[in-house]
């Protein structure tokens, strides 16, 4: 399939930033994290050539009138002062480039643009994704070595009927991506929850690999219950509406004018034999075990990213410390027995509360029985570091922050 622009607009906090070519060129110039290959001057913008990893990209950037569509997703908490102050700007700056052959760092490289060039943005509204990113976010994400999480290249929405219990899911953004979005068709109020989950393990799944699976080839992509698999297939969109009434929501008729090229329809194979012969049910007939805490599996590449993630930000973690009226778990990365241990993975990832933090280091009791550690039960209390971190989280008093949203800390 074809890629599209991935489509981002930053929202200045002084609008005079963004009238000002030859200051946005200097702040391009001057940033280390990319290298400034050709710039075009237009008429209504500029052209850029970066050089990003070993790969060169074409960016192209100008000012533009916006008002934010109300379908759009607040991906992020806005205190009420930047609330008030996006109101009032009417001018942002576009940011469109197409992604290279990885997407998730062509969407790390769009940010440090965007950041580079207004480092106190006040927000940026992902137009690809329908999605509207805090600019607190945006600078800390630009400025990190890590990329963001995948689910921030896509939204799934959750469209209803009004007179019915109906929902369309759907995906917006893996098209820029170089993937079809992905849609669960006939949804409920009830279930919708649970299929989201799927949509989104399958959209960071199609993320990670180099090629799409062909519409139809099964796909394993968790347990939902003991010994239950659950294998989807990708069945494409105009196929997939015949097998429903044409007046349905996300049916044929819905499909006149958007909706209707390079996007396809989740479905199951309930067993070996229904794959074999090609007979795929829609997802609802797992409905009853997905209540069950389905086991969905996270790739050795998002473990290692995310593990990335929570050792870059660990101070502040430990920071958060020093208020006793935070509790803090961590998750760490743990040998597994020597029967349990494959070629790709030799540990097990399990949460602890922290107990005592000194000189970064912290001694920490499991919160849960181990699956593959069986001399290591729930209480067990030890000592260890920043190396054997996979992932942490914050309680305070106000919400729970993690890796991704310490960005809130620096909200007064």
């Amino acid at each position: 399939m074809e890629k599209i622009k991935s489509q981002m607009l930053a929202v200045p906090t002084d609008s005079s930033e963004i009238e000002d070519p030859r200051l946005l060129e200097k702040r391009l110039r001057e940033s280390a994290d990319f290298q400034v290959e050709s710039m075009e001057f237009k008429e209504d913008g500029m052209r850029l050539g970066i050089l990003w990893g070993e790969e060169t990209f074409s960016a192209e950037i100008y000012p533009t009138d916006f008002e934010i569509p109300e379908l759009y997703r607040c991906q992020h908490f806005f205190p009420d002062l930047d609330i008030e102050a996006i109101q009032k700007v009417q001018c942002g700056l576009a940011v469109e480039m197409m992604f290279g052959g990885d997407a998730l760092s062509s969407y790390h490289l769009q940010l440090k643009l965007i950041h580079a060039m207004l480092p106190d943005a006040l927000a940026v509204i992902d137009d690809s994704s329908e999605k509207i990113l805090s600019g607190r976010w945006a600078a800390l994400a630009a400025m990190s070595k890590v990329p963001p999480a995948p689910r921030y290249l896509y939204t799934a929405q959750a469209v209803a009927g009004e007179e019915d219990a109906c929902v369309w899911l759907h995906t917006h953004g893996l098209n820029r991506c170089g993937r079809p979005e992905l849609e669960v068709l006939n949804s409920n109020k009830e279930n919708c929850q649970e299929h989201y989950n799927v949509l989104e393990t399958l959209a960071n799944r199609l993320l990670e690999n180099e090629e799409i699976p062909p519409f139809g080839s099964p796909c394993f992509l968790a347990y939902v219950a003991e010994g239950m698999p659950l294998v989807v297939t990708l069945i494409d969109w105009e196929e997939a509406v015949e097998l429903y009434p044409a007046e349905m929501l996300g049916g044929k008729n819905d499909r006149q004018e958007s909706h209707n090229r390079d996007t396809c329809v989740v479905f199951v194979y309930p067993s070996q034999e229904s794959a074999e012969e090609r007979k795929f049910c829609p997802l609802d007939i797992y409905d009853k075990y997905m209540k069950g805490n389905p086991v969905f599996l996270i790739s050795v590449e998002e473990t290692a990213r995310m593990r990335a993630l929570a050792v870059e930000r660990i101070s502040y973690l430990f920071e958060a410390s020093e208020n006793k009226d935070n509790h803090l778990l961590v998750k760490l990365g743990l040998q597994v027995d020597e029967e349990h241990k494959t070629q790709s993975n030799d540990k097990e990832h399990i949460w602890f509360e922290v107990l005592e933090v000194s000189e970064n280091r912290f001694r920490a009791e499991l919160t849960q029985e181990p699956y593959y550690i069986k001399d290591m039960h729930k209480g067990f209390v030890g000592e260890y570091g920043p190396e054997d971190v996979t992932d942490w989280l914050i309680y305070t008093p106000e919400g729970r922050l993690s890796p991704d949203d310490v960005y809130r800390l620096s909200i007064s």
